[in-house]
């Protein structure tokens, strides 16, 4: 028995010896043949993969990979989260994109903007504890600070406009901006023109001093340098013609960029032969970019007139009335901040077509041309009709037209104050749109506010909140017979009228930091977006730099608080700001009252300025790796968290 098994195992072994044997020899005729029907060499298929996320997008087995993620089959990589439950990045720090030009420029103009107000109020500062006077010193140099605030006026419309075409761009190429080179490369030239532009004006009035000897530098209320009252000589007529070429270039450069948002066009791949048209709300921005600078340009082409040419009734009155015409736009840029706002809430929702809501959107087009038919009113009735004369109104964005003929005066009352409601109507309209817009498949699936929409919403709340109520209050004073202070009476309108306005002063800023968190959400939605091309709900910048913008937000808010109570604890009427923004120690105060201001006043003043160094530091230093929901968790201020602004839940959240 043990024989015949011991010749069976024999008899196996032997037998897969030869099979195996047989194997290999017909392996080694099948390459000889296969090598001599092929002469060609075989092709080499390069495969990418992302360590620990499967193959990468532009890889051969990238959409096969992709397919069997939709089907459950795999959860390696796309919107599928990997180990851990997080979505994985499609870009790594090598091979993230660079910070567009897009947005170089508008960190470039808040930079400028931000500096010039830091210096203006370390300035201010160092005068009033040195005792500067007016005589010299810090005084003077607070002096061309002051004249270099003026020149960045251009700087919260430049950025919204470049916002705006960047959103368009990053429609159409659906965040690939780079593949698709949106915007075109020529307007991204004319957006860095526009930026130095604006730098070469700050430039000139700080280098004045040196050329002229005086302290003294003089702009006009457009920020352009005022030359005609320095001495005439060679300097001088150099410096002139700089500055004529600086504002010819500004002005041709936002002219390329508007036209260029609108000769923008879609890849065929995306969008086949119909891309979308230009959304209202960057539609609308360009219209108000348009009222904005062609009212400045009107104003800076009478003076140079009458520079060139001496001074005639006509220049005189053109001058008044494009003057005049600034008040109707200086609503623009915030007005075109709540626009962008609410098209990215709604971008948040449908990266492809998202819109706000259809009554939200004509809300835009009702505020546009609001202000427009308040500026075409402004600048063609004095012209046209010689006894017209357009003077400011009692609140911003409001003009008073006055002619011997009443029935005119019955008219272009009634076109105002329809003008005016249908301003302050609709911005609140739109302000209310952001938080009750809803996903537009399923209620449950709308995201929440980011931290950075709920900074701008929470900015923008409190800047037309103050001009709303500012509105209301002139409005019942006028209409209720209010005019006159009552004899020995507490004048309740006045009070409240004065107090509102100091409120204005203080949200000045609120324009362009609402600009600067937007761009900087941007860039954290390029960077943060999935294998999967999609990006998670919860992206945006560094978790410490949106406590940064927390901070800023904050700060404006209490300054806004101070100028409606420090007239109340200090029994004083009206509140006095300076430039800043900030609340003056009423004159005669309590001492105590008087150390509570000033230390309220430089934290506010430290929180804003350090707040918008740290973003703008966040922009430059943010890596996919370093963004949420890739990240882990952390404050600006070790063991202290900053509160989020109060926001309203959104609905199914």
């Amino acid at each position: 028995m043990l024989a015949l098994l011991r010749s069976a195992s024999i008899l196996a072994v032997a037998s897969a010896v030869m099979h195996s044997g047989q194997i290999m020899q017909s392996m080694k005729l099948g390459n000889t043949g296969h090598a001599q029907d092929n002469k060609k060499a075989i092709p080499e298929v390069q495969h990418t993969k992302i360590k620990g996320n499967g193959y990468a997008p532009g890889s051969p087995l990238y959409a096969k990979q992709q397919k069997l993620d939709k089907g459950g089959t795999t959860g390696a990589t796309g919107g599928a989260p990997a180990a851990g439950g997080k979505p994985q990045p499609m870009f790594t720090e090598e091979t993230m994109p660079k910070v567009a030009p897009t947005l170089q420029c508008v960190i470039s103009l808040t930079v400028q903007y931000f500096a010039i107000y830091t210096a203006l109020a370390v300035c201010r500062t160092l005068a009033q504890f040195t005792g500067g006077g007016s005589g010299g010193g810090f005084f003077s140099l607070m002096k061309i600070m002051e004249m270099a605030a003026t020149t960045v006026t251009y700087a919260p419309m430049l950025s919204v406009l470049f916002l705006g075409v960047r959103m368009r761009a990053i429609q159409l190429s659906q965040g690939q901006t780079e593949k698709y080179k949106l915007p075109q490369p020529w307007v991204q030239t004319s957006m860095y023109v526009c930026t130095y532009a604006v730098l070469a004006q700050v430039i000139l009035v700080l280098v004045m001093p040196i050329f002229s000897g005086e302290g003294g530098v003089k702009c006009d209320s457009e920020g352009n340098l005022d030359l005609s009252s320095v001495k005439p000589s060679m300097i001088t007529t150099v410096l002139n013609i700089v500055r004529y070429v600086v504002m010819l270039s500004l002005y041709i450069g936002i002219a390329c960029v508007c036209v260029g948002a609108f000769l923008m066009e879609g890849p065929k791949e995306i969008w086949g032969d119909k891309p979308p048209p230009v959304s209202p709300a960057v539609s609308c921005t360009m219209n108000l970019t348009w009222q904005f600078f062609i009212v400045y340009l009107g104003v800076a082409v009478a003076r140079t007139l009458v520079q060139v040419s001496g001074s005639s009734p006509l220049l005189t009155k053109i001058i008044g009335v494009f003057t005049m015409a600034k008040l109707t736009v200086n609503f623009a840029p915030m007005l075109c901040i709540l626009f962008i706002g609410a098209r990215m809430r709604a971008l948040q929702m449908d990266p492809k077509n998202g819109n706000p809501q259809v009554w939200a959107q004509r809300c835009f087009y009702m505020c546009t041309y609001s202000v427009m038919v308040q500026c075409i009113l402004c600048i063609a009735a004095p012209l046209l009709l010689r006894d017209c004369v357009c003077k400011q109104g009692a609140s911003e964005g409001d003009v008073v037209f006055q002619s011997p003929n009443q029935t005119i005066n019955m008219v272009l009352s009634v076109i105002r104050y329809v003008c005016l409601v249908c301003l302050y109507a609709g911005f609140t309209a739109v302000m209310v749109s952001v938080f009750v817009i809803e996903h537009p498949k399923d209620v449950s699936l709308t995201p929440p506010i980011s931290p950075a929409m709920q900074c701008v919403m929470f900015l923008t709340v409190q800047y037309f909140t103050v001009y709303l109520c500012l509105f209301i209050a002139i409005t019942v004073k006028q209409f209720a017979g209010g005019g006159d202070r009552p004899q020995g009476g507490f004048d309740l309108f006045g009070f409240i009228i004065g107090v509102l306005e100091a409120g204005v002063v203080t949200v000045m800023f609120a324009p362009m930091l609402s600009m600067l968190f937007i761009g900087t959400r941007m860039r954290a939605l390029q960077l943060t977006k999935a294998t999967d091309g999609t990006i998670p709900t919860t992206a945006g910048p560094q978790p410490w730099a949106q406590q940064a913008m927390f901070l800023s937000s904050w700060s404006v808010f209490v300054q806004l608080v101070m100028a409606m109570i420090v007239p109340l604890l200090t029994g004083t009427g009206k509140p006095e700001m300076d430039e800043t923004g900030n609340v003056k120690v009423p004159a005669g105060a309590n001492k105590i009252v008087a150390i509570i201001c000033d230390v309220i006043k430089y934290l506010c003043l430290l929180a804003m300025y350090g707040g918008v160094c740290v973003i703008v530091y966040a922009v430059y230093t943010m890596t996919p790796e370093s963004l949420p929901p890739y990240c882990e968790n952390s404050t600006l201020i070790p063991g202290v968290t900053v509160p989020n602004p109060p926001t309203p839940p959104t609905p199914g959240f």
